[in-house]
């Protein structure tokens, strides 16, 4: 028979080995239970954001067919709420067709931008011969001549081909950050027609267009401003004298922007999109740009 002493010794030694024991599972427990968590967290905001992206689509598919199908005035679309399944929605609609296109505008159109702009860094048919000059393969710029001399610099030879964003604007030639901010108000390069919508172009780009003035284009917008019936053929009438310039008709560009419903701390998801009129019955628009960003800037 064994002294008692020996056998308290023994069963503390057991004792202390099944608490390890005990304490490794538990350990292990917490550990696959915070995996778990993590995991369903996870999966939580893996589902949040694709609510948020069907939301966001779904805004911008039905502002396209409230534009292109249904054809309502962009007037009615502007500041609409849109209830669905994901929650509230508000549509913000524009349109570039009020302001000259890098890439489809003319010689006349680009210069008139650059003098609306203020800036006087160089004359503006200088900048308009250097932004055809930049998107235009068969028109490079000649040694010698007064409005290329100089621009060939490294980093700054024309690229030959259109212009992809606003930004490229930096690599022109000659124009300084201060010239391109004071731009950016006036061009675009999702106005593909080239002309101007006398419902949309801002009064100063109107007012440096040949032919038009600032009093014929401060008519224009008292007569826009008005939504009657019969301001569409008073406005044609005005710019007649620029016609091949300016255009009435409705846009075939629009830029809708959706701002999406807040979660809690988490910023208001939204996203900015151009779209076009589509070239079949089919495809009654598409979609140029897509910028999830841009809505939160």
């Amino acid at each position: 028979m064994r002294p008692p002493s020996r056998l308290r010794g023994d069963s503390g030694y057991i004792l202390i080995s099944v608490l390890a024991v005990v304490a490794l599972l538990s350990g292990l427990v917490a550990a696959l239970l915070l995996l778990g968590r993590a995991a369903t967290d996870s999966a939580h905001l893996a589902s949040r954001d694709l609510r948020q992206d069907a939301l966001l689509q779904s805004a911008v598919a039905l502002a396209g067919y409230q534009l292109f199908i249904l054809k309502r005035p962009l007037e009615t679309i502007d500041g609409q709420h849109l209830r669905l399944d994901a929650g509230v929605v508000t549509l913000r609609v524009t349109s570039d067709a009020g302001n000259v296109d890098l890439n489809g505008s003319g010689r006349e159109l680009l210069a008139a931008a650059y003098q609306a702009s203020g800036s006087t860094t160089m004359r503006p048919e200088v900048f308009a011969a250097r932004i055809i000059a930049w998107r235009e393969p068969e028109n490079p710029p000649q040694a010698g001549r007064a409005d290329t001399a100089g621009d060939n610099s490294p980093g700054q030879q024309a690229r030959h081909g259109p212009f992809r964003t606003l930004d490229d604007l930096a690599f022109v030639p000659g124009l300084a950050a201060d010239d391109i901010a004071r731009l950016r108000p006036f061009l675009t390069v999702f106005n593909p027609t080239g002309r101007l919508s006398a419902f949309f172009a801002p009064e100063p780009l109107m007012a440096a267009i040949p032919g038009i003035g600032k009093t014929t284009s401060r008519e224009i917008v008292t007569l826009r401003s008005k939504r009657a019936a019969e301001t569409e053929q008073a406005i044609a009438n005005l710019v007649l004298v620029a016609a091949s310039q300016i255009d009435t008709k409705p846009p075939r560009t629009y830029r809708v922007v959706v701002d999406g419903p807040s979660d809690g701390d988490r910023p208001a998801d939204g996203v900015t999109a151009v779209l076009s009129a589509g070239a079949e019955s089919t495809s009654p628009y598409q979609v140029l740009a897509w910028d999830e960003d841009a809505a939160r800037r």
